[in-house]
């Protein structure tokens, strides 16, 4: 069953944080992107749902600008062909696209070898809401004040620390043209909830510093999603902003 398009709501930021020289992050907002850029405030617009909106950052991996050409180009794909994809299969097919395109680039460059990217997003149609990723960023839906993770992280299984925190690791097991001769599977899915919902998106940055219970509460607790973003940025780069942070929350009505 289809339901009413309306329109959704999104904010981002997007910032090389505390120690890195560049921000290798890129987000997509429909046929907005931006990529390579040190966002001061979050943007917000408002992307009407007449027809399909893709909505994700993307973590860029490799050095000496390698990983920013790889999550500039993802996202680009996706503005570029999120009107014409209704479906699962579309996003499916879509991301296997581009990881053999950045795959593509990398060997005609050899500076860019081994060079991918992360991504992590939302699929709104008239058919439903679906969650997608590829390596470690997350998409988590934001539902009675709790963030339920949709992603799956594409990250080796750790113990647990001597405090029984996990252990984060930048080692990831797959990523958009970074996953060498191994096939890449995307992780596709349909959001349980068919109409109106909110999700956050997020590249490491956020959610390896800042824990799940804090995010909840700085969302609960700000007054609009410009300032929630902007105080969850606030809370990486008080937790050491040692990586890029990219942060999306969107609002289907």
């Amino acid at each position: 069953m289809g339901v009413d398009g309306g329109a959704v709501t999104v904010t981002a930021l997007t910032h090389r944080g505390a120690v890195r020289k560049a921000n290798e992050d890129a987000v997509v907002m429909g046929s907005l992107t931006v990529a390579g850029a040190d966002m001061n405030a979050p943007a917000r617009c408002v992307l009407p749902l007449t027809g399909s909106v893709v909505v994700a950052v993307a973590d860029g991996l490799g050095g000496h600008a390698a990983g920013e050409i790889a999550s500039e180009h993802a996202v680009h794909r996706m503005a570029e062909s999120g009107p014409n994809i209704q479906r699962p299969e579309d996003v499916d097919e879509l991301l296997k696209h581009v990881d053999e395109e950045i795959k593509e680039h990398a060997g005609q460059h050899a500076e860019f070898s081994g060079m991918g990217t992360t991504v992590a997003g939302m699929l709104l149609t008239s058919e439903g809401n679906f969650w997608f990723n590829v390596g470690d960023s997350r998409t988590y839906r934001l539902q009675d004040g709790r963030l339920i993770q949709l992603s799956q992280d594409d990250s080796p299984s750790l113990p647990p620390g001597e405090d029984g925190a996990p252990i984060t690791t930048n080692f990831i097991t797959q990523s958009l043209g970074g996953s060498g001769a191994h096939a890449m599977t995307p992780h596709v899915g349909r959001d349980p909830e068919p109409g109106p919902g909110a999700w956050l998106m997020c590249s490491d940055g956020l959610s390896d510093l800042v824990p799940l219970e804090e995010m909840e509460r700085i969302i609960a607790s700000s007054d609009g999603d410009q300032l929630a973003v902007h105080r969850l940025w606030e809370a990486a780069m008080e937790a050491s902003g040692r990586d890029n942070i990219s942060i999306i929350l969107a609002r289907r009505g």
